[in-house]
């Protein structure tokens, strides 16, 4: 497009003339005079903090192109090009800038990249020139500005590493967590491995331009921007706990997770030996009894399964994954077969081995002498209570029920009037220490009384706010706790295509909502109950008039429904439903 107007503003100054010259008269365009350059500032230190925010700003008297006969027009247009260089006499390397307004404006990530560019040192004032040449054409002599010092203090733009920023449900940012995502060729692609240390975990990830990376809230999970006026929000993971091999592509604007679920290490026994996720330490760990001290070798191998903007995150749509490791260049990877990996054993009887992938620039297996204690999971029971939800009450009333056996999760929703006290949860009939979940650690900043970490004997969960209907969500093998405040309102889905949410309104029994529906045919998917108007979380047929809890996932049976007109009521406490006949 530049190239077209080139050629276009060429032919009309030529046709100009041509046609003067006919007249027997000749016509000029007159050359530009240098412009003053203001500007904003002298002194520029420059941080990542500030990449994203407008650090130098210039601004000039605009020049219109004048022409010795002014009953005579023109189609020549002033060419403005901002000119920086360490050089003051612009002899050296320069960095050249088009612009067409009247000023320019710089970024902090823009202007540290142009000065590093120009060979500026890092972390030191280095004095920069910038002027501005205006010309009317390709072979007319630039008119120059004066020239403009500023003093530019520049830093090291690490686009090698990609930094975790944990987040809030509410996009709000916690911190940094210290955790890393790598670039080998700093070209946008960060990958590496990810605790989580509760199901449905918040991040962000920043980059060394200062660039902030979310979801892009119009496209969906796995759907990435860093426009936060793009309805930005926080990525999330799965509601499964645990170790993820995380890409963040910001070149194709997507990243993905593969949540590893079970490794194996082979060569070191004559079975196979599991290792435990050490969630304290970010580890994988097992105890073997070895035969001899010496090198061994073994491979890594296991199960997992992949999300991406395929898959969302509901529950159980993750595709499932061999899972391995091997060796490249002293770093395991993750590869399509098991490699052979050496491992030292220090000596003979009880050993530990580690798996340890937190670094991704070292990732390592190593044994150590001695056995260790393995973490173990819960038993697994039909229901466990909420403790503390019930005035100052704390009794054996008030169960949620297991749905999700592979995570140990347990959810419910309850009448809540909180303690003064705070609540917790209880996985016993009777009193007992052991088997109570409480607040998790407390260094952990991102636990609020709604969401967070749980801990064997710790102290109880701040108290909830207002009363109530909750839902309650918890994962004993993940130790994580979701509380969720229910509206006034729930939702029906009448399992017609292109069928929208019906309100559903409170009755005067607690957790039983009520509503009209009319159907003029019978209900093509059958009925569900949504609790919230997002197409969230839902409720489906659990027979016998019962509901079944089914969380996020989108599956699941609807409850067949013919044609007619209903009252229907859902109690979201019991997981009971009734529809009615209405007689006309």
């Amino acid at each position: 497009m530049k190239t077209l107007n080139k050629i276009l503003l060429t032919l009309a100054s030529i046709l100009a003339l041509m046609s003067c010259e006919k007249d027997g008269e000749k016509i000029y365009l007159q050359s530009l005079g240098s412009d003053e350059l203001i500007a904003t500032t002298d002194k520029v230190v420059l941080s990542v903090e500030t990449s994203q925010k407008v650090v130098l700003s210039f601004a000039w008297k605009g020049q219109d192109v004048q022409i010795s006969d002014t009953t005579v027009g023109t189609a020549a247009k002033a060419k403005n090009y901002m000119e920086v260089s360490l050089s003051e006499d612009f002899s050296g390397q320069i960095y050249k800038d088009e612009t067409t307004s009247n000023s320019i404006a710089y970024k902090g990530g823009e202007l540290n990249s142009i000065v590093n560019g120009l060979g500026a040192k890092v972390g030191e004032a280095n004095n920069v020139f910038f002027r501005l040449g205006s010309a009317t054409g390709e072979n007319i002599p630039y008119a120059y500005s004066n020239v403009v010092k500023v003093a530019v203090t520049p830093y090291v733009m690490d686009m090698n590493t990609g930094i975790v920023v944990e987040a809030t449900d509410q996009n709000e940012v916690v911190g940094e967590t210290g955790v890393i995502l790598y670039s080998p060729e700093a070209n946008g692609i960060y990958s590496g491995f990810m605790f989580i240390p509760y199901g449905w975990y918040h991040y962000f990830l920043k980059e060394g331009n200062g660039l902030m990376w979310g979801t892009a809230g119009d496209e969906g999970a796995f759907h990435i921007t860093s426009d936060a006026g793009n309805n930005r929000q926080n990525m999330w993971f799965p509601g499964t706990t645990g170790c993820y091999y995380v890409n963040v592509n910001t070149k194709e604007a997507t990243w993905d997770a593969l949540y590893i679920s079970s490794l194996a290490i082979s060569g070191l026994s004559e079975e196979p030996i599991n290792l435990t996720l050490d969630k304290e330490n970010n580890l994988w760990i097992a105890s073997f009894t070895a035969t001899e001290a010496g090198e061994k070798v073994i491979t890594i191998s296991g199960n997992g399964d992949q999300w991406n903007v395929e898959t969302g995150t509901n529950d159980g749509a993750g595709i499932p994954v061999n899972v391995a490791f091997a060796n490249e260049n002293n770093n395991l990877v993750l590869a399509d077969n098991a490699g052979n990996i050496s491992v030292t054993i220090p000596e003979a009887g009880e050993c530990t081995i580690k798996l340890d992938l937190i670094n991704p620039n070292d990732r390592k297996v190593y044994v150590e002498a001695g056995g260790t204690d393995i973490p173990e999971e819960p038993e697994v029971k039909e229901y466990i209570y909420v403790m503390g939800i019930d005035s100052d009450k704390y009794e054996f009333n008030n169960k949620i029920y297991l749905f999700n056996e592979d995570n140990i999760e347990y959810a419910g929703i309850r009448n809540v009037v909180p303690s003064q006290w705070g609540y917790y949860f209880f996985n016993a009939d009777a009193w007992g220490n052991d088997s109570e979940y409480k607040y998790g650690k407390s260094d952990n900043t991102a636990n609020t009384n709604t969401n967070g970490e749980l801990l064997k004997g710790g102290t109880e969960i701040p108290a909830l706010t207002e009363n109530g209907l909750y839902l309650f969500e918890v994962s004993l093998k993940n130790l994580t706790y979701k509380t969720t405040k229910i509206g006034d309102k729930i939702y029906l889905y009448n399992g017609m295509t292109n069928g929208g949410l019906i309100a559903m309104t409170p009755t005067d029994i607690a957790g039983e909502f009520s509503t009209v529906l009319e159907l003029s045919s019978d209900s093509e998917w059958g009925m569900k109950f949504y609790l919230f108007d997002d197409w969230s979380y839902n409720f489906v047929d659990g027979g016998e008039n019962k509901l079944y809890y089914n969380g996020t996932n989108k599956d699941g049976n609807g409850i067949a429904v013919k044609a007619g007109k209903y009252t229907v009521k859902a109690n979201i406490i019991e997981k009971t439903y009734s529809i009615e006949p209405i007689k006309e």
